[in-house]
């Protein structure tokens, strides 16, 4: 069985921001790019604007269909340190890296990022990327950097950079750069591209468009996305939700009541060679006014095909870049989703799906589930998540995730 359902549990694990387990979202700052729902639980440490180290612990166990290989394996063992006032910050171990435009990186090595005058900030990394197990590295590396600017209070922009070496030969070369900003008190516009330098092929472009109006948020958007900035899937949605393609539309969440919003998400998507519409309705409901407790449902239609991603839920694996796995037509989901606090250290989530295929030669329905418990009391926190799914490719699979976290604090 291959681990790459490994890296894409990690790569959701590494972007979270907050301690309580429950269905998390990509952080926008770090996967801006993805707008597919994501499934897995939100189990990292967060911590006060004083935390100045933060160590950090993810390892990954199978069961289940993967009983064949049991193994454990270390996702994420890393320190995060941050200087008091807030000049720089550092991270020093296995972890996961995005950069500006660039790919989402899992390596072993070091991240740095220094503010200077002139609104200027600089950030450099330098590693080997994680392979698979204990598969042995011969001449494996990456580094790069971005420079940003600040641009007054309004916006950013950057330049970042990117090299890699597979056994010494280079593997990889890529310019990203991204910009933005505020348009007036109400709108705002951002837009990134990523150009891979070897085949001088465009890997990543995007741009998008807020307008806030009192309770009604509407934003327009366009991508193009080839399969190096495929953002891990973690749940059944976001396997077939999110392709290399080329993908347009609009969002629109609605805030109404105090604690409800309705969210649309209507566009179209072309992959394959073929265009579908894809459309998405959810509800939400909050259960307090800090929403710690949260309930959810989601509809959602697509027609596209489907192409370079391989359904096997679980942590939900990427195929590679050469394009195996389904290639299909269109499909019909719905999802439910629960965080309820039981306590002030204790948070249970849950989260399921239920896909309908079209093509129904692989499966009349196609479930997912995941179910964690959070804890967190002082600088400490812990979590347990375990998820269950049937696909074509497992009659039935069992995963777990477990996680442990201290933060350090300056007197």
């Amino acid at each position: 069985m291959s681990r790459a359902p490994h890296i894409a549990a990690l790569l959701v694990l590494a972007a979270a921001a907050r301690a309580e387990a429950e269905p998390l979202r990509l952080r926008a700052d770090a996967f801006a790019s993805s707008a597919s729902p994501v499934g897995l639980v939100d189990v990292t440490a967060g911590g006060e604007i004083n935390d100045w180290l933060r160590a950090d612990a993810v390892v990954w166990l199978g069961a289940g269909a993967a009983i064949d290989d049991p193994d454990a394996d270390v996702l994420v063992i890393a320190a995060h340190a941050r200087s008091p006032k807030g000049h720089g910050e550092a991270t020093l171990g296995r972890f996961v890296l995005n950069v500006g435009a660039l790919r989402p990186l899992h390596l072993d090595g070091l991240d740095a990022r220094v503010h200077l005058p002139y609104r200027l900030t600089a950030e450099a990394f330098a590693g080997a990327p994680v392979v698979q197990g204990l598969d042995s590295r011969s001449w494996d590396w990456l580094a790069g950097g971005r420079i940003g600017r600040r641009l007054g209070d309004w916006g950013s922009a950057g330049v970042a950079f990117l090299e890699e070496r597979d056994h010494g030969e280079l593997s990889t070369q890529e310019l990203g750069l991204d910009a933005g900003g505020a348009i007036d008190r109400k709108s705002d516009a951002s837009a990134r591209l990523a150009i891979d330098l070897i085949s001088s092929a465009v890997a990543l472009a995007e741009v998008s468009a807020v307008r806030r109006m009192g309770d009604v948020r509407v934003e327009l958007y366009a991508t193009h996305r080839s399969p190096s900035h495929l953002i891990p899937a973690t749940s059944l949605f976001s396997v077939l939700g999110d392709s290399p393609a080329q993908h347009g539309g609009g969002r629109a969440r609605w805030r109404i009541a105090p604690r409800l919003d309705l969210d649309l998400d209507a566009g179209l998507r072309r992959a394959g060679g073929e265009t579908g519409i894809d459309i998405t309705g959810k509800a939400t409901l909050r259960l307090d006014d800090k929403g710690r407790g949260m309930l959810s449902i989601e509809l959602r239609r697509e027609d596209a095909p489907v192409c370079g991603q391989t359904v096997t839920t679980g942590a939900i694996a990427r195929s590679g870049s050469d394009g195996s796995g389904i290639c299909g037509g269109g499909w019909t989901g719905a999802r439910g989703a629960a965080r309820v606090p039981i306590d002030a250290h204790f948070t249970a989530s849950t989260e399921l799906e239920l896909v309908r295929p079209d093509d129904q030669t692989r499966g009349n329905w196609w479930p997912w589930a995941i179910a964690a418990l959070g804890w967190r009391a002082g600088n400490w926190d812990a979590a347990l998540a375990t998820e269950a799914s049937a696909s074509p490719e497992y009659s039935h699979r069992v995963d777990v995730i477990a996680r442990l976290g201290r933060r350090w604090e300056l007197p």
